[in-house]
């Protein structure tokens, strides 16, 4: 495992080039367009000509002037929006979501203005401002996600009993964790967009990249930062960017990933019956407390909805085959692997994923090789074990597109020089077969 410094040196050539990326150039230029963008300073390149004179207003015609030279420092350190993102419009868009989500009125039921008081103490410096009002010009949906993930992390750290000043550390980190997903390749949002290993990088790279963004503050640093570059761990080691395990995931950090996972679950627009059965799959992933605490909301909500998924048993029992067949298969791979390439790092990861994937399904009442069995017993008209068993099954299709993408991301630690059948070969196979297999339900 490398250390957090040895990463930190990998990306940083990558951050420094990402926040000067055409891509981002062009975003804020944009933003010019929409409101008052000014120089707050001279804009110089890297050879100290100066580019820009300071108080000069930036749109989008001043994109191409931009992009042809190498900017002495960040772009977004020498500008200044009129009418950027503070915290009274973070407090507007947390207040908008109290007074109509039925699940954040649950949340907060008890609380009262709580949140509201919390969320006031969250300020932006310039350039974070800046950065939050590209996120809530150009990615709308990103912006919402992120005052839901900072109103449920609150929510999650009052529950934990969390005094006020760790509760302001979740806002901050809540309303900043995605600011990594700006600097990366505005493709990889496109869902039709096919990912390549340099995409699977910068993925799972962009927790990094926040964490280094906020470590130029120290208002933020490392009480926030370190919040924000854990927010994709989990307890079992399967997280990313640092794959670490609960002892070396910052305690707050373990917050703000379940409140992530959650705010996913509900932009979805899934009933709470849906909801629950995706979460039971993540016992084991995320701290249990927490997950306890999401259940207490979803077992007691409902939006009047009928569930957005509609499960009939023949199609339930394709897939229950078909994931039982996907982790026996890799159970079959291993048999034909030499000792040095079981002992692979990779080898391992797959095997424990499906290993405790298995393990979850039997957890909550899915035993694969038994479906026939459990049929005759429930029957086609249980509606209710319908709907639980065949969202959770969905959820396990989903998680084994993980860890394809996983293995993917650690493509280049496949090869080997072995004589016989190389390592990354029989990976190939496997992740062909499976992806062939689950690919309709993708």
């Amino acid at each position: 495992m490398s250390t957090e410094d040895d990463i930190k040196v990998n990306i940083k050539a990558d951050l420094v080039s990402a926040v000067n990326s055409n891509s981002y150039i062009e975003e804020v230029t944009k933003l010019g367009d929409k409101m008052d963008v000014v120089a707050g300073e001279d804009i110089l390149t890297n050879t100290f000509h100066k580019l820009i004179s300071a108080g000069t207003k930036i749109d989008s015609s001043f994109y191409e002037r931009l992009i042809e030279h190498k900017l002495l420092k960040p772009i977004d350190r020498s500008l200044i929006a009129s009418d950027a993102v503070n915290t009274d419009k973070m407090v507007a868009e947390a207040s908008l979501l109290l007074a109509r989500d039925p699940y954040f009125k649950k949340m907060f039921m008890k609380y009262h203005d709580l949140p509201v008081q919390i969320m006031r103490n969250v300020h932006l410096e310039n350039v974070l401002a800046l950065k939050m009002t590209i996120i809530k010009e150009a990615m709308p949906r990103l912006f919402k996600h992120s005052i839901q993930v900072a109103l449920i992390a609150i929510y999650l750290g009052i529950r934990a009993g969390l005094h006020n000043k760790d509760l302001f550390k979740l806002a901050a980190a809540g309303v900043l964790h995605d600011l990594g997903e700006l600097h990366i390749n505005p493709e990889l949002q496109n869902p039709e967009h096919r990912l390549d290993d340099d995409d699977w990088h910068q993925i799972y790279a962009h927790p990094f990249v926040g964490y280094l963004i906020l470590k130029e503050f120290p208002y933020y640093h490392p009480h926030v930062s370190r919040i924000v570059l854990d927010h994709h761990e989990k307890v079992d080691g399967g997280g990313y960017p640092r794959g670490v395990k609960r002892e070396e995931i910052n305690p707050l950090g373990q917050i703000l990933a379940v409140a992530e996972v959650a705010a996913g679950l509900m932009s979805k627009g899934l009933a709470s019956e849906d909801i629950q059965a995706k979460i039971k799959l993540c016992q084991g992933e995320y701290e249990r407390k927490y997950l306890g605490y999401l259940m207490d909301i979803f077992r007691t909500t409902s939006n009047g909805e009928n569930s957005a998924i509609a499960h009939d048993l023949k199609t339930i029992d394709q897939k229950m085959s078909d994931v039982n067949y996907i982790i026996n298969d890799w159970h079959h791979l291993l048999a034909k692997l030499n000792q040095q390439q079981q002992d692979q790092q990779l080898v391992h990861t797959v095997t424990d994923r499906l290993k405790y994937l298995h393990m979850k399904l039997v957890g909550t009442g899915f035993v694969p090789e038994s479906a026939e069995e459990v049929y005759i017993t429930l029957g086609d008209e249980n509606d209710d074990w319908l709907l639980e068993t065949g969202t959770i099954v969905d959820e396990a299709v989903f998680q084994i597109y993980k860890i394809i993408g996983e293995v993917k991301r650690r493509w280049p630690q496949h090869k080997d020089s072995h004589k016989t059948r190389t390592l990354g070969e029989y990976l190939s196979i496997w992740m062909h077969d499976t992806e062939k297999r689950i690919h309709t339900y993708h």
